[in-house]
């Protein structure tokens, strides 16, 4: 598997490519180009409608073929997968036990169910259907895979599933918590700590579980060595309910309602010593995400920070998304975390055809990409998806160019 390149090596790329391309452009068509759209920076890898940005381990770089609007979006250790916005998902990255190989009636058209959430997990991947069912596909050698075959009838929809590393736990529509898996998975168990009830929302770890409470309150079950199930005293009490749960492999996060952050367990990389005016009443969090043993945080105005360990970068936040002075064209709108990666979310925008890079205008980048990907079934470049990547994408490219729907 080939290196992907660092941010520095894509800006010297694309500014090679914009050079490239007007020459190319000036062979292939002698058009002009007119003035160029507002630049969303470094939008990074991303799909039609939605932006989103990866980094860290290189298994989440590959050019995802998406044909619609990502809805959500889940990292696993070494995959991601996505919904799209007519029911089909799409996996890309690693694909060692086969969690990347969507089954073939899983997601829109006949005889299929369309998927409403999916989650990506260390070698398996699951997801919640319209009919309320679960399907999961991938590495099965502790029953991770072997959903209960009551889950999902009448009578027991599922509202989410999240997938682990040798575990599964779904979210019913009642608030109660199905676990199936490894039989030694800490995280398996949560009985003993939460009503029978009464669960809005879950986080899974590595061995340890965080369900956030219809009253602003949280639960922790499961492996408790680094202190990640010690929930400090106060938080869920008035004042300081909990919005938004996060857990690593051994820490564990959460967001109180006035915007500040609180980290306990592991702390042997730093992932839970928050920066310096990081995730405040005064410059407050809306949204937050853990890996390995890193953090990531969205602020309500818009920049993301990180911290921890970042032995593959995955705390290296892109400058565009980091400075809260830089206004994209679309705002980023949550964060996502695994393992040694991280990636951030922009609101989606109308699907610009051409803008191949995503940021927001069709130029010399866009042109240069179709160029590389000439003769070949290239899903990025397929502008007019007759499988053949050729005059008539050039035609569609060139005829949008320098407009952008976003």
């Amino acid at each position: 598997m080939s290196t992907p390149p660092t941010s520095i090596e894509r800006s010297t790329l694309r500014e090679r490519l914009r050079g490239m391309a007007m020459i190319w452009l000036v062979l292939f068509a002698g058009v002009v180009p007119v003035a160029e759209a507002v630049t969303a920076g470094d939008a990074g890898d991303d799909a039609p409608g939605t932006d989103f940005v990866f980094w860290g381990t290189p298994y989440y770089a590959s050019d995802p073929c998406v044909r619609g609007t990502i809805v959500q979006l889940s990292m696993g250790i070494l995959h991601a997968a996505a919904v799209l916005d007519g029911g089909d998902v799409v996996c890309w990255g690693g694909n060692f036990f086969g969690e990347s190989n969507v089954p073939s009636d899983v997601g829109s058209g006949p005889s299929r169910i369309p998927a409403v959430q999916v989650s990506a997990g260390e070698g398996h991947t699951a997801a919640v259907l319209a009919d309320g069912s679960v399907r999961c596909w991938g590495e099965n050698e502790y029953g991770e895979c072997s959903v209960p075959p009551w889950l999902g009838s009448p009578g027991h929809p599922v509202r989410s599933v999240h997938a682990a590393v040798y575990s599964t736990t779904a979210l019913m529509m009642d608030g109660s918590v199905v676990c199936w898996g490894n039989p030694a998975a800490a995280d398996c168990d949560p009985a003993s700590v939460i009503p029978e009830t009464g669960v809005q929302r879950l986080s899974v770890g590595n061995t340890h579980t965080i369900g956030l409470m219809d009253d602003g309150s949280i639960r922790c079950w499961g492996d408790d060595f680094h202190g990640q199930c010690d929930v400090p005293k106060g938080i869920g009490d008035r004042g300081h309910r909990v919005i938004a749960i996060a857990t690593g492999f051994s820490h564990s996060v959460v967001v109180l309602e006035d915007g500040s952050v609180r980290c306990w367990g592991d702390d042997t990389f730093g992932q839970i010593s928050i920066p310096s005016g990081t995730g405040t009443p005064t410059r407050p969090a809306v949204a937050v995400a853990a890996g390995q043993a890193h953090t990531v945080l969205l602020h309500e105005d818009g920049s993301v920070a990180c911290w921890g360990m970042n032995s593959a970068g995955q705390t290296d936040v892109p400058p565009s998304i980091a400075d809260p002075r830089r206004k994209p064209v679309r705002p980023l709108i949550d964060v996502v975390a695994r393992g040694l990666g991280s990636g951030a979310i922009r609101t989606p925008g109308v699907p610009c055809t051409g803008d191949l890079d995503r940021d927001a205008r069709v130029d010399g980048v866009d042109l240069g990409l179709i160029l590389l990907d000439w003769g070949g079934d290239g899903c990025r470049s397929d502008l007019d998806e007759d499988g053949l990547v050729g005059p008539g994408d050039l035609g569609l490219l060139l005829s949008y160019w320098g407009r952008c729907g976003s």
